[in-house]
């Protein structure tokens, strides 16, 4: 993709974005599978816009927060914010803005996994930061990336970790909640896992995927509803 070619075309159709200085976009969008170098012979890829972007975009985040929740204490805040910018979230935002599509990639057949949504968008805003300043940013970032896919005034009910929610429950109620993972050797090459939940003696939820995490998230969710589980942010 040449500097006025059909990159700069879609960045400022699909994203809106006019770019002053246009090397920094190409690098926020150039994967390290191209094996691309700078002139000094450094590894020229989107590592360190993402993780310039990652950190204004938890100082944005954190701001945000602190003005619009101005009753909230600090653990409080710290939750709103990790749910926010937790990778599922972020891999689901930059899946939405279709950036994996403009990206420079060896080959887009590979799989990279949905971490690579995410990535993109946290070096994107890294790319923004070095082109317009953290103002011209956080409005980019409040207006594109924060509201039309945050949910922000049932922000306090999402839930960032099934599994999680459940053993702080089980904690505080004062009766845990025992996950059994094993290995599925069923005839399934896509289940890996299978996982049962038993609460007061009794299984109250299974679950199969294809990792232990997923497994175990799946049979979270279906025991935070049996158990009717409602989480707040006090």
């Amino acid at each position: 993709m040449e500097t006025s070619g059909n990159f700069f075309v879609a960045l400022q159709q699909k994203l809106k974005i006019k770019p002053q200085n246009k090397r920094v976009y190409k690098e926020a969008f150039t994967h390290s599978s191209v094996n691309q170098k700078t002139a000094a012979g450094y590894p020229l890829n989107f590592e360190r816009l993402e993780y310039l972007g990652d950190a204004i975009l938890n100082s944005i985040i954190a701001e945000f927060l602190y003005h619009y929740f101005p009753n909230a204490k600090e653990g409080s805040l710290t939750k709103l914010r990790a749910k926010i910018v937790s990778r599922s979230k972020l891999n689901e935002i930059g899946k939405e803005l279709e950036l994996y599509s403009i990206a420079e990639i060896s080959n887009h057949h590979n799989a990279f996994g949905d971490n690579i949504h995410g990535n993109l968008l946290e070096s994107l805003i890294g790319a923004l930061f070095i082109d317009k300043g953290y103002d011209k940013t956080k409005r980019y970032v409040m207006d594109t990336i924060i509201m039309p896919f945050i949910p922000i005034e049932s922000l306090d009910s999402l839930i960032l970790s099934y599994k999680a929610l459940l053993i702080e429950w089980g904690q505080k109620n004062k009766t845990p909640v025992a996950f059994e993972t094993n290995q599925d050797k069923g005839l399934d090459p896509n289940v890996n896992y299978s996982c049962q939940i038993h609460y007061q003696k009794k299984c109250i939820a299974k679950a199969k995927s294809s990792s232990k995490k997923k497994a175990e998230e799946k049979a979270a969710k279906i025991a935070v509803r049996a158990l009717k589980i409602n989480p707040k942010v006090e």
